[in-house]
């Protein structure tokens, strides 16, 4: 049995000691197999993992994820854990597993080669000391490294059992709760309430049978620099890539990369229960609330009323916690397109769709009046009782809208 630490000042390693990060490579480095069980993982740590079977060409893998039974998986977590578990099935590399009926914090990685068990690491790291973030780089792990042969073998009829008795393919996770991340770019933003989830339940409670449903318009990766208009490259969820705003001078003012419009469809704006005439309250299922509108020509756009990033940064914020975007403070300089909402990051995301219903509740909401080129003065308004409708996201499932 040997020790293995971690490498943190001022308890940094010496020449003589191990850390758990090297000898976790090293040790996948040597096998043809490797089966862990660990209590949390990060969405880094199993693109870091992924990252490492490939390069030493592993096709017998098994992870076992156990503490996410009861409070739910992070959002960005499911959505690389589930995109893993396709990959991996898909090419005959292993499986990722769920504990589905307590809260498993083991820390078990065992390591094989030629049907053996030949190591063992076992202690207090979870997956994500393979990529340390933020909140983790300055947390002290030890582990223990077995070689003992009857050891090993009980580490792995513990291992098994698990699997056997406790734990969900990540191939059918229906059964857990799928908890969004807090988004950032909504922390402190002005005209935007925060919610907790049972002020969000009240509110779906209230829920009446009017329901708009209507799709994010956005290209696919490889037509992310198309001109072509229908590609929506430059519009709605990605207008900050169109034309600027023209300022006062005739000049065109660059946007911002939060700033979005989502353009509704006619079959939508010309339905009979589609909101036109005043603003309203949207809350999230997510946990926060602000107010709405749809305006231009036939009401066809959908935005936030007082401020048109409040929009864009709830549903780029979301993007950006599940890790599939990343904001960009100067979209000018954004050569490669890499701030570009793509297809593909809506549909890992459960997002191609805003789904609108509304409630039975009115709210006390602050409506402007318009100025003579429609805009609204923020300057003159006063409160009128608004209509309160949730809003959420769930993919396409073949409405042409």
């Amino acid at each position: 049995m040997e020790i293995l630490y971690s490498n943190i000042p001022p308890m940094k390693a010496g020449k003589n000691f191990k850390t758990i990060n090297d000898e976790l490579r090293a040790n996948i480095a040597m096998s043809d197999k490797i089966v862990f069980a660990v209590g949390y993982v990060s969405r880094t740590s199993l693109i870091e993992l992924d990252h490492l079977i490939e390069k030493y060409n592993l096709r017998d893998v098994t992870l076992i994820i156990g503490m996410y039974s009861i409070t739910g998986i992070p959002e960005s977590i499911y959505i690389e854990a589930t995109k893993l578990q396709k990959k991996w099935v898909d090419k005959a590399i292993g499986n990722i597993y769920f504990v589905n009926n307590m809260n498993y914090h083991g820390k078990i990685y065992t390591f094989w080669k030629n049907g053996v068990i030949f190591k063992t690491i076992e202690g207090s790291a979870n997956l994500s000391i393979l990529s340390p973030a933020e909140t983790t780089i300055r947390q002290y792990e030890i582990a223990t490294c077995i070689e003992d042969p009857t050891l090993n073998v009980a580490f792995s009829e513990h291992i098994d059992l698990l699997k056997n008795s406790c734990a969900s393919s990540a191939s059918n996770l229906d059964d857990f709760k799928i908890v969004h991340e807090s988004v950032e770019s909504l922390i402190g933003f002005e005209d935007v309430t925060h919610l907790t989830e049972s002020n969000v339940t009240s509110y779906q409670d209230r829920q009446t049978n009017n329901i708009i449903k209507f799709p994010i318009k956005a290209p696919s990766f490889d037509k992310r620099f198309s001109n072509v208009r229908e590609d929506c490259v430059k519009s709605n969820i990605n207008v900050c890539y169109g034309r600027g705003r023209k300022n006062s001078k005739g000049e065109f003012d660059p946007r911002n990369w939060y700033e979005t419009q989502i353009t509704v469809g006619k079959k939508i704006w010309s339905l009979s229960n589609y909101p036109i005439a005043k603003p309203f309250f949207v809350v999230t299922d997510d946990g926060y609330k602000f107010q709405a509108h749809t305006t231009s020509d036939n009401h066809k756009q959908f935005t936030a009323y007082d401020n048109d990033r409040i929009l864009g940064r709830w549903i780029k914020g979301r993007l950006v916690a599940n890790g599939l975007l990343s904001p960009i403070d100067d979209v000018s300089k954004d050569t490669n397109h890499s701030g570009v909402v793509t297809k593909e990051m809506l549909q890992q995301s459960n997002m191609e769709m805003l789904v609108l219903t509304k409630t039975n509740i009115q709210e006390l909401g602050r409506v402007y009046k318009r100025k003579a080129n429609s805009r609204l003065d923020k300057k003159s308004w006063h409160y009128e009782c608004l209509d309160v409708w949730t809003i959420h996201f769930e993919n396409n499932k073949g409405d042409k809208l």
